[in-house]
């Protein structure tokens, strides 16, 4: 079935010159380094490559080889044989920059989140740690050589989406690719140290106002962390800057959801992780977002404390119902 697929995106790819490989907003590792990857793929097969992320690049992951080739926005009229989309569930995960309709007439899908639309052309969507797992599959059907860059990428995407291999989402094809990308040339401790043991000061300080104003559930088995605008604006952090801050609200001893909420503008951004039972997919899909079972998000418009309400709420019963699950 997946020679099947795999024949059908080598057919596509053929017949293109041009190719747009598109990842979503608010990119992660995972989703810069895979769209690297895959471009370089491309790029290996002949094909004239532009690489589009509306948010542009994440400070953390510039170190990158071809990190500096992505663009945040595209030239008017621009116009591209076929598009890749990588670890965009939806084609609304792509930003309201551009319209990918308008742009490509083909769109090929890859994707590894379960609640994915399935709006490509051609749908590579499979449960597996991370897209660049699929994109190193893609990488040996089409026999391209797995140079160091390639495998810098694809390294740097698979530890940002597997904790550097300590969630659930991590498997033996998992540590076998790791191998792999090892052998290729990748440096392992240069990476981890980069991405773990690097942080910038605002980073630091808008940690320092989450941590300092941290809510509990009855129970402590829910908490959460609010970022307002000004707080934003006080600590002169971005978005990128907030990487991993939920991660360690859930690492509380007892704390089952963790959830960050950040105000900007006109609306609300909402992380959710969970530790063990609780599926905060589903939560996030109830207000409109999506995401993993362990790790989601979502965006709500409304004023901060009622939204707050609403999300801590529907969490908490979520924890509730978590003691009837085997």
């Amino acid at each position: 079935m997946k020679n099947g697929l795999f024949e059908k995106i080598r057919k596509a790819v053929k017949s293109a010159k041009t190719a747009l490989v598109a990842t979503h907003i608010d990119p992660d590792g995972d989703a810069i380094g895979s769209a690297i990857a895959s471009a370089m793929l491309l790029h290996q097969l002949g094909l004239n490559v532009t690489i589009y992320s509306a948010d542009g690049v994440p400070a953390i992951y510039r170190f990158l080889p071809w990190a500096n080739r992505i663009k945040h926005e595209l030239p008017v009229g621009a116009r591209f044989d076929l598009a890749i989309t990588v670890d965009a569930s939806d084609l609304d995960r792509v930003g309201k920059k551009i319209k990918l309709r308008e742009v490509v007439p083909f769109i090929i899908n890859i994707d590894h989140h379960p609640d994915n639309s399935l709006y490509g052309d051609i749908n590579y969507v499979e449960r597996i740690s991370s897209v660049a797992e699929q994109i190193y599959k893609l990488c040996k059907y089409f026999k391209v050589k797995l140079n160091r860059e390639m495998a810098e990428n694809i390294y740097t995407a698979m530890i940002t989406d597997t904790g550097n291999f300590r969630y659930e989402n991590t498997s033996v094809s998992t540590f076998l690719l790791a191998a792999e990308l090892l052998k290729a040339g990748v440096k392992t401790h240069e990476i981890t140290t980069r991405i773990y043991d690097t942080k910038s000061l605002a980073s630091l300080k808008i940690m320092a106002k989450a941590l300092a104003q941290l809510d509990f559930s009855g129970n402590g088995k829910v908490a959460w962390s609010t970022l307002s605008h000004s707080m934003m604006m006080e600590s002169c952090a971005r978005g990128e800057d907030l990487i991993g801050l939920v991660d360690l609200i859930r690492s509380l001893d007892g704390v089952e959801v963790a959830i960050l909420f950040r105000e900007e503008r006109d609306r609300i951004k909402i992380n959710f992780r969970a530790k063990h039972k609780v599926n905060v997919g589903e939560i996030a899909a109830h207000f409109g977002g999506g995401g993993h079972a362990k790790a989601a998000g979502a965006i709500l418009a409304g004023k901060l404390d009622d939204v707050k309400k609403r999300v801590v709420a529907e969490a908490e019963k979520y924890v509730e119902a978590q003691k009837y699950l085997v």
